[in-house]
């Protein structure tokens, strides 16, 4: 679970421009939906209080990248989930959210 959730925010905090080779390479170019659901597979069943020692502010950062992917969710924000979006709101929040995760740590390597 660490590993895949390290990459998942990896991916997260990468450029745009890295997030659509990623994409073209996973098959799902254009639609960034690959991006949302690989966090999505990482996030489901985390706590703060997780075997992987994740601080409560790295789970915090976390919820919150969360619902600004749920937020993208409804339909008149179906612009979110195109490539194009990606150097646009919520992605460039999401990007700094979780460049700040990896600059605080991940997986037990921060301090509580």
């Amino acid at each position: 679970m660490n590993e895949l959730l390290s990459k998942s925010i990896s991916l997260l905090a990468a450029t745009s421009t890295a997030q659509r080779e990623w994409l073209k390479e996973s098959g799902s170019f254009p639609s960034t939906d690959e991006i949302a659901l690989l966090f999505d597979d990482c996030y489901n069943g985390l706590s703060v209080d997780s075997d992987i020692g994740l601080s409560s502010s790295i789970f915090n950062k976390l919820k919150k990248i969360n619902t600004l992917l749920d937020a993208a969710s409804f339909p008149n924000e179906s612009d979110t989930w195109s490539e194009k979006s990606l150097d646009y709101q919520p992605w460039t929040e999401i990007r700094m959210l979780a460049i700040s995760i990896l600059e605080e740590g991940i997986g037990g390597n921060e301090s509580k």
